[in-house]
């Protein structure tokens, strides 16, 4: 299947390096100090190996949605698409990875497919069956890990590498057998390399979706043609509504 191409343009201001500013702040603001009281919607759970995270539900609906952050940003990058899923009818759920605040631990890209897995293991305990799982950059990577080993829907990624500071999917992505999206911007060159990697070593159902521009991760869910991007992973969930 030949990579469909869209045209993309660059944000004046990337809004990675806006989320950079913001996560830096939090991390600053929160050392050494009790995370604060639950918010509204907000649930604490544990990884698999045990380190207590916070995540927050969004909407209702018979397909849930887990979004994973791709770095330096948090759960909040995810919060205007979360609630765009809510408003299209869908339930979605984002948390945040080790080591942002407020969820506990040391930050170690090689153990958040821990965290995913906890999520996933918290979701199961709330009546939760076969989520869609959405990744930005290494968020990604991780949902790859996660899906070869839990009984998923679908899984998008945004931007993955097939492999990152000691997280490694080349293995788990040939084990995924639910429905596929791979995308990715065209001047963002390595994530397309590792997107490419991953759509090759994948089996179908799969599909793989270019944009012209160079954006990553979740700031290609807010680009200048976010209309575009949006529709397209609406229209990869819909296959999943009851």
């Amino acid at each position: 299947m030949q990579p469909r191409r869209f045209s993309l343009r660059l944000l004046r201001l990337p809004l990675a390096l806006a989320l950079l500013l913001l996560a830096a702040t939090a991390v600053v603001a929160c050392a050494g100090e009790e995370p604060p009281p639950l918010g509204p919607n907000e649930v604490e759970f544990a990884s698999t190996d045990g380190v207590t995270l916070r995540g927050r539900h969004y909407g209702q609906g018979d397909v849930i949605v887990v979004l994973a952050h791709m770095l330096p940003a948090d759960q909040e990058s995810w919060a205007p698409f979360a609630e765009k899923l809510a408003a299209e009818g869908y339930a979605a759920f984002t948390f945040n990875f080790r080591g942002y605040p407020p969820s506990q631990g040391d930050w170690d890209a090689g153990l958040i497919d821990l965290d995913l897995g906890g999520a996933l293991d918290y979701l199961d305990t709330q009546g939760v069956e076969r989520p869609v799982l959405v990744g930005a950059s290494i968020g990604g990577t991780a949902a790859v890990m996660a899906a070869a080993n839990r009984d998923v829907a679908g899984l998008i990624t945004l931007s993955a590498p097939m492999s990152i500071d000691g997280l490694d999917a080349s293995e788990a992505i040939t084990r995924v057998t639910a429905p596929k999206l791979f995308m990715v911007a065209e001047d963002d060159v390595e994530a397309r390399a590792g997107s490419a990697a991953l759509y090759g070593a994948s089996s179908d159902p799969r599909f793989y979706d270019v944009f012209r521009g160079g954006e990553h991760g979740s700031d290609l869910v807010y680009g200048m043609h976010s209309e575009l991007v949006q529709e397209r992973i609406l229209e990869f969930l819909e296959q999943f509504r009851q």
